[in-house]
């Protein structure tokens, strides 16, 4: 039945909440994600579907659920969204140069970018990008001297003021076949190198009162994620790791929530211009629409160019 008083037009802001309900399967959930309050997200969600004429939720005890109008409206909301990131990226990179490289710690390569850097390289034929993933010690000297346009690392690690700094939550991530006893340390596979969440990761342990013990222990992101894999144990991960990787979140074994991990964007101070502008408009749009609706992360700051 359609909801009296549609007026105006579909708004994309509106859309992105409505994907990041559709993602978390309730407004609390949604409201820590996106950064908003409770009341908000639902005044949202009311105000969608005064201009859609349609309800979108059924509410109930258990929750919310979608229509059939709201199924209906998921396609169309991501190819809004997808549409409206298409061309503002195409605008603003008229007048891009043809080069432009980024470099990123192997932690932060485990967020899940390939993918939307594919897509941007598929938008823009023309440019070449270059991605360098090594140590920040090594992506910090590159991008003093202007060999890298932009890097992404843990903001606590590098020096200078990053343009742009996100929180990335992250899930206690394990093999199905996994089982944790409660009763015993917990099994982690850690980093050995300095990695933006693994003093975050056994603070939250410390906290909970958590005993643990080290049963892998690797330099080597792959080697990190082959060991999870092979039941070797627990490690906390970004949930494209977790989804891209086939592992599974721990929900259980009396784990404490996982902590969220920072990351910032810092830009090069000789390399030209528009190789920032471009590249750094695309990241931000890409961490804020393709991760931020499904959990993945929230913007903190963003400075001034």
């Amino acid at each position: 039945m359609a909801t009296p008083g549609a007026v105006g037009d579909l708004e994309l802001s509106l859309l992105r909440t409505f994907l990041a309900v559709v993602r978390h399967g309730s407004l609390g959930k949604t409201a820590a994600a996106v950064d908003m309050t409770q009341p908000a997200v639902s005044q949202q969600m009311l105000r969608l579907e005064r201009i859609v004429g349609q309800k979108l939720f059924a509410r109930g005890r258990n929750g919310i659920t979608l229509t059939h109008h709201g199924d209906l409206l998921i396609s169309y909301a991501n190819r809004a969204v997808d549409l409206n990131e298409e061309m503002l990226v195409r605008l603003r990179a008229e007048h891009a140069p043809e080069r432009v490289v980024l470099g990123m710690s192997a932690d932060v390569a485990l967020v899940g970018l390939a993918p939307a850097l594919k897509r941007f390289q598929s938008i823009h034929p023309n440019l070449e990008l270059k991605v360098v993933v090594s140590a920040l010690s090594r992506l910090e000297a590159l991008l003093k001297g202007g060999e890298l346009d932009l890097v992404i690392g843990d903001p606590s690690l590098l020096a200078g003021t990053p343009a742009v700094k996100w929180l990335v939550p992250l899930d206690w991530a394990a093999s199905k076949d996994l089982r944790v006893d409660q009763s015993r340390p917990i099994p982690l596979v850690l980093f050995e190198s300095p990695c933006a969440w693994q003093e975050e990761m056994l603070q939250s342990l410390r906290t909970a009162g958590r005993d643990w013990r080290v049963t892998f222990e690797s330099a080597s992101m792959d080697a990190i994620l082959t060991a999870v894999q092979s039941s070797l144990g627990v490690a906390a991960l970004p949930a494209a790791a977790i989804r891209n990787f086939k592992l599974t979140s721990v929900q259980s074994a009396g784990l404490p929530p996982a902590p969220k991990i920072q990351f910032g964007l810092f830009r090069s101070g000789v390399s030209p211009r528009g190789a920032h502008d471009v590249l750094e408009d695309v990241l931000a749009s890409i961490f804020q629409t393709s991760f931020a609706p499904s959990g993945g992360v929230i913007p903190i700051s963003i400075a001034n160019r």
